[in-house]
């Protein structure tokens, strides 16, 4: 019975992890987590068939850019740099293919996320 008990304590502890992993798109492969990030800016931002693959492909090449960088024997402070970059550059290949107001958007609510984050830090 203990041990019974046990098995199911642990199960709903993994299930719970899990439900978070996902609902994050952390654990998930590049292009699981690129279909996440597309199809949440897809509707928050009403892209364009057209619109929905670009951000795709620019999703994915990010995403594959930082999980190599999380690979190299990089310090904190270079990975962090790198990835900057990297996040620069995919917000200069959003601006070429969003309109002014997605893009103002994706601005809007990248700072949103950095004072929330911020906040949590302190």
């Amino acid at each position: 019975m203990k041990t019974l008990k046990l098995v199911i304590a642990s199960l709903i502890i993994s299930c719970g992890v899990n439900a978070q992993t996902a609902k994050n798109g952390k654990g998930h492969n590049p292009e699981e987590r690129a279909k996440i990030q597309t199809e949440k800016m897809k509707n928050e931002l009403t892209l364009t068939n057209e619109q929905v693959e670009k951000a795709y492909q620019i999703n994915l090449e990010a995403i594959k850019k930082n999980k190599e960088l999380s690979e190299e024997k990089l310090t904190s402070k270079e990975r962090k740099e790198a990835v900057r970059r990297n996040n620069e550059n995919r917000m200069k290949k959003f601006k070429e293919v969003l309109s002014e107001e997605q893009f103002n958007k994706i601005k809007e609510d990248l700072k949103d996320k950095k004072k929330k984050h911020d906040k949590e830090d302190k």
